[in-house]
């Protein structure tokens, strides 16, 4: 009797242990979906409310849709422009961090050495540091220096916020390398540039290419910076947006740009997401 128990027991215990299995996934999917997908979906909504036919409560969805705030933005603002100032500002910026960020994550990452807390601190203190704080601050320094409203201006500024996250993740990817096969190296003769190129650089790609990612979205969202150096000779993505969120919030033009700046960001995520999964850190060591 207590074995035939036994056993119809077992499977219901079985079951139970599925459906938490199942049941954890299946919440944090409909927390995303909630999260993500609702303000989504009317983000698209209100960029194709039709201006003849306003679109206000109970109705769930527009009563009619229109390309027209579509039309207004690109007819009327220089969103154009803005789009190609902002990936020109994000590239250089992602160049211009990765640049500096180098050396120092490798010098923090491969060698112990007095002070090096304290550098580590330091390269954070703008993620710390309130945005418009660090605008207000470097836009008196960039006149003393003829840099406001200049594009080098805006690419040194969006360089320092993007910092951090190259030179922390390019630190992290350092520090990862094992020990031993940059002992290896030297022992069989290798000089450190060699080492750098052959060992390093092909073994820290994938934070290579994470950081670019941060520092990139970083640069492409930023607007405090932009808009108190930058304007009104230079206008980006989030200054045109910001613009629409004023004292008259034009609700239907501000999605228009919120999804300008939203599509670059999700393809970014999505190649980011393909690009750092295990098979291209396992390609990273596999080089060597």
């Amino acid at each position: 009797m207590s074995a035939s128990i036994a056993s119809t027991d077992q499977p219901r215990r079985s079951i139970a242990r599925r459906l938490r299995t199942i049941g954890l996934p299946l919440v944090l999917l409909l927390v995303a979906l909630v999260g993500i997908g609702v303000p989504l979906v009317y983000a698209v909504a209100w960029s194709l409310v039709d201006p003849d036919n306003s679109w206000s409560y109970p109705n769930v969805f527009p009563p009619s849709l229109s390309t027209y705030p579509w039309e207004y933005v690109f007819s009327y603002t220089p969103i154009v422009q803005a789009i190609g100032t902002s990936f020109a500002l994000a590239t250089s910026a992602t160049v211009m961090a990765f640049v500096l960020a180098l050396p120092t994550a490798y010098a923090i990452g491969r060698y112990e050495f007095r002070a090096k807390g304290l550098i580590r601190i330091l390269l954070l203190i703008p993620l710390v540091l309130p945005g418009m704080v660090v605008a207000l601050f470097l836009s008196r320094v960039f006149i003393l220096f003829g840099l406001s409203q200049t594009f080098q201006g805006l690419v040194l500024g969006h360089t320092l916020l993007g910092l951090p996250f190259m030179a922390r993740l390019l630190t992290t990817s350092f520090e990862a390398v094992p020990r031993e096969i940059s002992d290896a190296a030297s022992n069989l003769g290798a000089s450190e540039l060699v080492k750098f190129r052959e060992i390093y650089i092909p073994m820290i790609l994938p934070g290579i290419f994470a950081g670019s990612i941060f520092t990139f979205i970083t640069s492409l969202e930023e607007f405090a910076l932009t808009f108190v150096i930058g304007t009104p000779e230079y206008q980006t993505i989030p200054t045109i947006l910001y613009g629409f969120l004023g004292y008259h919030f034009v609700r239907t033009q501000a999605a228009v740009a919120s999804l300008i700046l939203l599509v670059p960001n999700l393809v970014l995520l999505v190649i980011a997401d393909r690009m750092l999964k295990a098979d291209v850190v396992s390609a990273a060591y596999g080089k060597l």
